[in-house]
């Protein structure tokens, strides 16, 4: 039995659909028919292969992270699901090449979570990766009631849940955009925002806010510009970012007294204190771009652009 899968069969090349065949879920795994995967930053990296010295990677190589779909049976051991469960989550394997953007996938049962019930499947394949990224980040940089949180990269995936957890911890959000960017940061929450268009960032903020921010959120920078905006967060302040590269940044930063903090994804298993918020109303989804599966080679294209706004969801079935 086979399935569609959008696979490359080399890095670099931009890839097409394959008539691969169905997986079998084996002990404490799910087999899941998927309706909706989300494109990540990581998608274009596991393509080109940027990461064959550091993963595994098998071709033809199906990337993928997250998707919202439902279960078509489980594997020995796995109680929690069954056939004709709505669930959202992510793939975390020992290999990249066995992702989402396909039919159907396997997914170990811990990397799952009931679909939050005031979600499309698009809408819900839009939030794990992005949004245990941001819980992460948040929870790193613990912002309280009054605080100023300098957020770059606001209007990204990440950023947008970003923005609205701490605005939600009643933290003061400064977002760095500008034109359409800026308008979507405010609307999820942000209360300020500084056009990198306009002027240097860190000028305009010593001059809004001259004792500095109390934490810096940043999810687009690599460590020399991070130094840079770390410039304006107040001594005893922190320095949140997800990216590697950017924690070369933090000895310049410890010489002004700002702690550096790597905020790496939540596990999956934290999916239902997302859920919790979004079926609450506190959590809203970013806007959306959707691709069908056969358009996944331009959605991949449009995310290795970066400045994305928003996300990028794959529509599958």
């Amino acid at each position: 039995m086979t399935m569609r899968a959008f696979a490359v069969d080399e890095f670099g090349a931009r890839g097409a659909i394959h008539q691969l065949p169905v997986p079998e879920p084996a002990e404490g795994e799910v087999l899941v028919r998927v309706h909706a995967a989300g494109v990540n930053v990581m998608d274009p990296i596991y393509t080109a292969g940027w990461m064959k010295d550091y993963l595994e990677h098998r071709f033809p190589l199906v990337p993928g992270i997250d998707l919202s779909g439902v279960v078509e049976r489980v594997g020995a051991g796995v109680e929690r699901f069954a056939a004709g469960d709505e669930v959202y989550g992510i793939v975390a394997k020992p290999v990249v090449g066995e992702g989402t953007f396909a039919d159907s996938v396997v997914v170990k049962a811990d990397g799952l979570a009931p679909k939050p019930a005031s979600l499309t499947h698009v809408q819900a394949a839009a939030v794990p990766h992005v949004g245990l990224t941001a819980l992460a980040a948040v929870e790193a940089s613990d912002p309280q009631p009054g605080q100023v949180v300098l957020v770059v990269g606001a209007s990204g995936g990440v950023g947008s849940f970003v923005t609205q957890l701490a605005a939600a911890r009643g933290a003061t959000v400064v977002a760095v955009a500008s034109g359409p960017g800026a308008i979507q940061a405010r609307e999820h929450g942000a209360s300020d925002a500084v056009d990198y268009t306009d002027a240097d960032v860190v000028e305009q903020l010593r001059a809004r806010y001259p004792d500095g921010v109390d934490a810096l959120i940043d999810l687009h920078s690599d460590a020399d510009v991070l130094a840079r905006y770390g410039e304006a967060v107040r001594s005893g302040g922190v320095v949140v970012s997800p990216r590697g590269p950017a924690a070369a940044a933090a000895p310049a930063l410890q010489k002004h007294g700002v702690r550096f903090v790597s905020a790496n994804r939540l596990p999956a298993t934290r999916l239902p204190d997302l859920t919790a918020l979004i079926d609450g109303g506190q959590l809203r989804v970013p806007p959306i771009k959707s691709f069908p599966l056969e358009e996944t080679a331009s959605a991949i294209a449009e995310m290795a652009k970066g400045h994305v706004r928003g996300k990028l969801v794959i529509e599958i079935a």
